[in-house]
């Protein structure tokens, strides 16, 4: 009996021990203000509209082995302006969340517009192996809420050294319904694409990624065109999404 009411109290006294602990994680994992920008888990978006747009990221991949201690975002704006800045999970699993970053200069005209943060407060409690790239970011321009016409800064993720050139993107996207997907690159007040490409079949729910090779695009400005229509219902589909093309990064 004795040995039974010891048994008894050391499993009691533990988890004691380890609730304060894990209510405490808990606590610093939440989606909350981390001084100059808002970071955590946050529940899934609702997403009212027909196709969502996730990412727009430059087509570069810095090699890593592990979760970095801290991740930087660069981006070129063609003109000073509003931004309104978004980090997330691509799939969305561990509700990682990063948005209101506040920065200590004005956003610039230019390529030297960055916003750095650490992995250790959230990032590597969720998955100390997480790849970078399974995050996608969004860096949108005057508008902080989403529309069918988007006007974006392309991004470059990275955690040591940035590229030097971009030479193409990639476009993350999820339909709310089973649906054939149209997606194309036209030029700036231009009527022809100069790329294009059709997804037949894409599930609902599912993101899926687009890559536009830039490489022998001029600087500019682009419009990307997601068209389409739902495969149950016929209903049709439509996303417009306004970037500028910079090809050196300086």
């Amino acid at each position: 009996m004795r040995s039974f009411l010891q048994r008894f109290f050391l499993i009691l006294i533990t988890c004691l021990q380890a609730f304060p602990l894990l209510t405490w994680a808990d606590t610093q994992l939440k989606y909350q203000d981390r001084g100059t920008y808002h970071e955590g888990i946050k529940p899934k978006p609702v997403s009212g509209y027909d196709i969502e747009l996730i990412s727009v990221l430059a087509d570069y991949r810095e090699p890593t082995t592990s979760l970095p201690e801290s991740l930087t975002i660069q981006f070129y704006l063609p003109e000073t302006t509003e931004v309104h800045l978004t980090v997330r999970e691509i799939d969305y699993r561990k509700f990682y969340w990063l948005d209101q970053v506040r920065s200590s200069a004005s956003w610039a005209k230019g390529f030297g517009n960055t916003f750095s943060w650490s992995t250790e407060t959230v990032l590597q409690s969720l998955d100390r192996n997480m790849d970078i790239y399974d995050l996608g970011v969004l860096t949108r321009l005057g508008q902080p809420t989403p529309a069918s016409i988007e006007y974006i800064a392309p991004a470059i993720l990275y955690h040591t050294v940035p590229p030097t050139t971009v030479k193409g993107y990639w476009f993350t996207l999820k339909p709310n319904g089973r649906a054939l997907v149209n997606c194309a690159v036209y030029p700036k007040e231009s009527d022809t694409a100069i790329w294009s490409r059709t997804f037949r079949r894409k599930p609902a729910g599912q993101p899926f990624s687009v890559e536009w090779d830039a490489s022998h695009a001029q600087e500019g400005s682009y419009m990307f065109l997601v068209t389409g229509y739902f495969l149950d219902s016929n209903q049709p589909i439509q996303q417009t999404v306004h970037f500028y093309h910079r090809p050196t990064v300086k």
